[in-house]
């Protein structure tokens, strides 16, 4: 079982974000912009965190700065809908930031919680080889 923290403004994604890991075995947390964001993860530790990037207060670029000044092992999952000139730019400036991974909105259930999936995959393989 992961800990996934969800940070999203948006009550439909936040709802799409829950059906995609519905039935699983994965704890979910929310918070609705970046602050609530980083008080989660100083509050304990997360598996992985997906992120909306344009958010009111911190956004999505912040909370990915300050993941990766105080939490650099945990996976980050970037996502936007953004304004369709800014979409691409907004998603490389999250990966050059430190995202592991984006992916554009809209997009189904499903496909988020195979990326979501794999970026734990990498994480826990990375334990693996560490431990070892």
């Amino acid at each position: 079982m992961a800990k996934i923290l969800i940070c999203e403004d948006d009550d439909l994604y936040r709802q799409v974000a829950e059906a995609a890991f519905a039935g699983g075995d994965h704890e979910l947390s929310f918070a609705q912009n970046g602050d609530e964001a980083l008080s989660s993860l100083e509050a304990g530790p997360v598996d992985l965190v997906i992120t909306d990037l344009v958010m009111p207060g911190k956004d999505g670029l912040e909370v990915i700065r300050a993941i990766r000044e105080t939490h650099s092992r945990v996976p980050i999952l970037a996502m936007t809908a953004g304004l369709a000139s800014l979409k691409e730019p907004l998603l490389v400036a999250a990966k050059a930031l430190g995202a592991n991974d984006v992916i554009q909105k809209p997009f189904r259930p499903p496909a988020l919680r195979e990326r979501a999936e794999a970026l734990l995959a990498k994480a826990a393989a990375k334990r693996d080889e560490s431990a070892a």
